[in-house]
């Protein structure tokens, strides 16, 4: 069974390769194997502390394995073999999740976990023969336990009732800002972990899987052999545990995954006009709240916001950055919205159909995200700056709020009908949707270049009301973006709508 489930998985990922974009999946491997090979230099170039570079190298593996849960629980498990195309199939459950396990550990993205894992036997390169063997078993057991993990993390959090939808969203939003505010502050991390500065966190790297590698090398290099076994044998253990619930978790997901929710019909107050830009802008609302893929998106940009001004000041105590939690918040929330044609699918057709809909719908969706986000920017930065009680920096904060609500709006009009990449066949971002929200939040940022030339001449000249003009060319500069932008997009959506809706239907 096993034999045939990898064959069947590398047919349907060729014909998916045939009508997808191969330089995009060169891209990523590239990206990946590079990665790869950065985590490798770090073991390489270790310090003279053992223990200090097996904790730091902990660090990043870490950020790999949990890289490797949030991708598969966003996911929902393999792309090329979910458990629904087999559901049908008279096979028993329980062979089927144990073959399934198997197929995950033949899967080829699985050779660069082990790579960026092998930066565990660089390091014990120079600790003796012991600790190199010791390494070496360690990274083969983690790489085991990452793939058991991630097969019954997709599983888990994959297709299926709203609660578990629900729940996914926020499991992978929160993996997917963890692993983000980690690699902002991984370089001091890094620093801080190879001299000994933080012994606590340390001691809690060392205590997770991502470490026990390096804690076996180290148990190794003492002579501590009870240590060592037990090191190497925690990865083994806490993979039969994970796959003993397998069976049970793959048979609710075969069973439930299509199981129907519970709409409920609720007479709300209109709050919007009864304008076709005002039906947009209801829609569209509906949307970002209940489309898994949009609220993760925006979960992560609540998150990194707050989460990269909060953990300086919570860690340091330094507040410098409490004023930006808005911006960046913004930044990231428009960089995510660049892509909503490709998101909704072929749900274009009713723009196309419909005879001078094509001002309304952009208008629209332009409205439905400044109600969404503008509020809880605005708020999050009156209250951090004020609590930050950096005053100087009030102008910083209000004109790059300003500016960059006006210009999000704008880009992510125009940026939804250039380069429309549409979801795969899970319905889940490729990876040059990736590329695209990546390359989107430097076009944000650059709407704000303006506003923050004048801020920084104010700030550097120590003329405070330059700094406010500042925020008078913030308001043009945003107004500007949204409507000039916005008309560009109309103009755009009009002349290619069917064009897009071909693509989409492809």
């Amino acid at each position: 069974m096993v034999r045939i489930l990898i064959a069947l998985r590398g047919a349907i990922a060729r014909n998916q390769l045939a009508r997808g974009s191969r330089w995009a999946l060169w891209a990523v491997v590239i990206f990946g194997l590079a990665a790869a090979g950065g985590t490798v230099a770090l073991g390489i170039s270790h310090g003279s502390d053992a223990r200090g570079s097996l904790d730091r190298v902990s660090a990043v593996l870490l950020l790999w394995f949990g890289g490797q849960l949030a991708q598969a629980a966003m996911n929902g498990g393999d792309q090329a073999l979910r458990p629904e195309l087999l559901a049908l199939l008279p096979l028993n459950r329980r062979r089927l999740a144990w073959a399934l396990l198997a197929v995950g550990l033949a899967d080829p993205a699985l050779v660069t976990v082990a790579v960026a894992y092998a930066a565990v036997i660089a390091v014990a390169a120079g600790l003796g023969p012991a600790a190199v063997t010791a390494a070496v078993a360690g990274v083969a057991g983690l790489t085991g336990l990452t793939s058991v993990a991630a097969t019954v993390a997709g599983g888990t959090l994959g297709p299926g009732s709203r609660r578990g939808r629900d729940l996914g969203t926020m499991v992978t939003a929160l993996a997917i800002s963890f692993l983000a505010l980690a690699a902002t502050l991984l370089p001091g991390l890094l620093s801080a972990l190879q001299t000994g500065r933080w012994p606590g966190f340390a001691g809690v790297l060392r205590a997770l899987p991502s470490g026990w590698p390096g804690d076996a090398a180290d148990a190794a290099r003492r002579g501590q052999w009870l240590l060592m076994t037990a090191a190497l044998l925690g990865p083994v253990a806490l993979a039969a545990l994970i796959a003993a619930a397998w069976p049970r978790i793959l048979r609710r997901r075969m069973t439930l995954s299509g199981g129907a929710a519970h709409h409920a019909e609720r007479r709300t107050r209109r709050l919007l006009p009864a304008t076709p830009v005002g039906a947009v802008a209801g829609k569209e609302v509906r949307l970002w709240l209940r489309d898994p893929v949009r609220v993760t998106c925006l979960l992560i940009a609540v998150i990194v916001g707050v989460g990269a001004a909060l953990i300086p000041r919570l860690a340091t105590g330094h507040s410098q950055l409490l004023p930006f939690a808005g911006p960046l918040t913004v930044v990231i929330a428009g960089a995510v919205a660049t892509n909503l044609y490709g998101n909704d699918g072929t749900s274009l057709w009713l723009t196309v159909v419909t005879p001078r809909a094509a001002a309304a719908d952009v208008r629209g969706r332009q409205l439905a995200w400044l109600l969404l986000v503008a509020p809880f920017a605005v708020t999050e930065t009156v209250a951090l700056t004020a609590w930050s009680g950096q005053h100087a920096l009030w102008p910083w904060a209000a004109g790059l709020l300003i500016a960059l609500l006006g210009g999000a709006a704008g880009l992510a009009a125009l940026g939804s009908v250039i380069a429309v990449q549409p979801l795969d066949d899970g319905g889940n971002p490729t990876p040059t949707w990736s590329l695209k929200v990546h390359l989107s939040l430097y076009a944000v940022c650059l709407t704000a270049a303006p506003a923050a030339a004048l801020l920084t001449a104010g700030t550097a000249s120590h003329d405070t009301a330059l700094a406010w003009a500042g925020v008078a060319v913030a308001a043009l500069t945003g107004a500007g973006c949204g409507m000039f932008l916005g008309r560009a997009a109309i103009r755009r959506l009009q002349a290619r709508q069917v064009a897009v809706l071909r693509l989409l239907a492809a």
